[in-house]
């Protein structure tokens, strides 16, 4: 599955995500609270408008974006 997430991209591809669609809604990112790499994946752990934290990952080989939204935790005022 692909996740539409729109990326700012400065001297690196994907250098921070700006907004995802998730429900059929897109969500803005508020701020990017962790990044790291994995041999196959970029992935990101953003706060959004809504106050919740998602996990997008991309698929470097597939080109595509997941997104999940991370859970048991109480959306941040």
């Amino acid at each position: 599955m692909n996740d539409p997430v729109e990326t700012y991209s400065g001297h690196r591809l994907h250098d921070r995500p700006l907004r995802f669609q998730r429900g059929g809604s897109w969500h803005t990112v508020v701020r990017v609270l962790a990044r790291w790499q994995e041999p196959e994946f970029l992935c990101f752990t953003v706060l959004a408008e809504d106050g919740r934290k998602y996990t997008l990952q991309y698929s470097k080989e597939k080109d595509i974006w997941k997104v999940d939204i991370v859970r048991a935790e109480r959306p941040v005022p």
